[in-house]
């Protein structure tokens, strides 16, 4: 959430506030039922040491390098793959715990620092359904020493910004493949993403005193050629949101395979999430990072807190 002269707004998807308005606001939780069990890979390691807080948003309208167009892909049955993945993610992962990173920085127009700095979290995220539809609820908990800033509250919604490629979500999205591309040594289809003009905003939102405005992205994700899961994903708003005063809102996360140990399962969860927003007269840049993901399971709906150690 970000304070701008009084003025409140948080970026959260649409998928939570759905869950929220409904009245279906998932909690309670038992003991973890499974931890992390594959580390992170080098190249990863390296990638995440080199990160500095910078103006670099991802330009979703330019043609994405490296892309080859040949061979062609068959959108139909790429898209089939990735629905089928975010089926299995809804199926297989209920709720997991993280610990995050937030880094963040907050400049004014002529690029003078306003705030900043680097806090840490533990991360819980439920999925669930409301009305049929998949649901997200999430929450911070400030590890010792860290604090909850109004710039690392605002940044909601990661980990289900992939189920737009959900059945029943995809017909939201004008969809076309882009080609053949490799994202760090792995084969994918590249496949540009665009809000329809006659369908509702159902995956991103804005909220300002408790009244949501739907935003409207576009975007490019790279799609695992063999798998059809979601390894990285790229979007920005289609325009700007006048009443919240955000003129512009970008969005870039890399996938990383978490395998669990008491589970023969292997997700793709958010490893990083790079945000960048302009907003009022301000501009923001917001880093997360996740790692030591943990299943959990649900008993009682009581207030959210970090799952025991087992």
């Amino acid at each position: 959430m970000f304070v701008t002269k009084n003025r409140q707004f948080a970026a959260v998807s649409a998928i939570v506030v759905a869950a929220i308005l409904a009245g279906m606001l998932v909690s309670g939780l038992l003991t973890t039922a499974s931890s992390l069990a594959a580390q992170q890979p080098e190249a990863s390691e390296k990638k995440l040491k080199n990160r500095s807080l910078s103006w670099n948003p991802p330009k979703v309208d330019s043609p994405v390098r490296s892309v080859s167009p040949s061979p062609p892909c068959v959108l139909a049955d790429v898209l089939e793959q990735a629905g089928e993945r975010t089926n299995e993610l809804l199926t297989n992962l209920q709720n997991f715990t993280a610990q995050e990173k937030i880094s963040y920085q907050v400049s004014d127009r002529q690029g003078f620092s306003l705030d900043g700095g680097s806090e840490m979290f533990d991360y819980v995220v439920i999925f669930h359904q409301a009305a049929g539809e998949p649901a997200v609820e999430e929450s911070r908990s400030p590890k010792h020493g860290s604090s909850l800033s109004d710039t690392a509250a605002q940044s909601r919604g990661l980990p289900e910004l992939v189920l737009l490629f959900h059945p029943n979500l995809q017909d939201d999205y004008e969809m076309r493949c882009e080609g053949a591309a490799e994202w760090e040594g792995q084969r994918t289809w590249v496949v540009h993403f665009q809000q329809r003009q006659d369908k509702p905003g159902r995956t991103f939102s804005f909220r300002f005193d408790n009244t949501v405005y739907p935003a409207r992205l576009k975007g490019n994700a790279w799609i695992a050629a063999d798998s059809g899961e979601v390894v990285h994903l790229e979007t920005a708003l289609m325009e700007g949101i006048p009443p919240v005063r955000v003129h512009q809102w970008y969005l870039a996360i890399d996938y990383v395979p978490v395998q669990f140990r008491t589970r023969d399962v292997k997700i793709w969860l958010p490893e990083i999430a790079n945000s960048y927003y302009d907003y009022g007269d301000h501009r923001a840049i917001v880093y997360h990072t996740f790692t030591d993901f943990l299943l959990f399971s649900i008993q009682t709906e009581q207030k959210i807190a970090k799952p025991k150690q087992p």
